[in-house]
């Protein structure tokens, strides 16, 4: 078996909400840090959801609150496991205000 680290999202958050990562087949992904910086002068919002392979997407955040400038951890994706197929998926209430960064262990048979 081998546990790889990753970062697996490195993005700016869009109105619409879109997929960040999918886990590979025959893989587990498991999230280590996860943090979204807002870029501008008034405070944003931001969801983010894993929805399975063929299922329905559960927000681990929604509507989280990021103050002007400020960068916050979200401590609702930390140490959840994505099976293969499943995606992490994110939206912003602005467009270009939001950036997000996601790390993670992969791990293979």
């Amino acid at each position: 078996m081998q546990r790889l680290p990753k970062q697996i999202a490195v993005a700016e958050l869009a109105v619409a909400a879109a997929d960040l990562y999918t886990t590979p087949a025959n893989t587990k992904t498991t999230i280590s840090a996860c943090s979204v910086t807002n870029k501008t002068a008034a405070a944003r919002n931001c969801t983010l959801a894993i929805r399975p392979a063929g299922g329905t997407a559960r927000n681990v955040a929604f509507g989280m609150v990021i103050a002007a400038g400020e960068t916050r951890v979200v401590h609702g994706a930390l140490a959840q496991t994505m099976e293969a197929g499943s995606a992490l998926v994110g939206s912003a209430d602005a467009a270009g205000a939001l950036d997000i960064v996601v790390s993670a262990y992969e791990t293979n048979p």
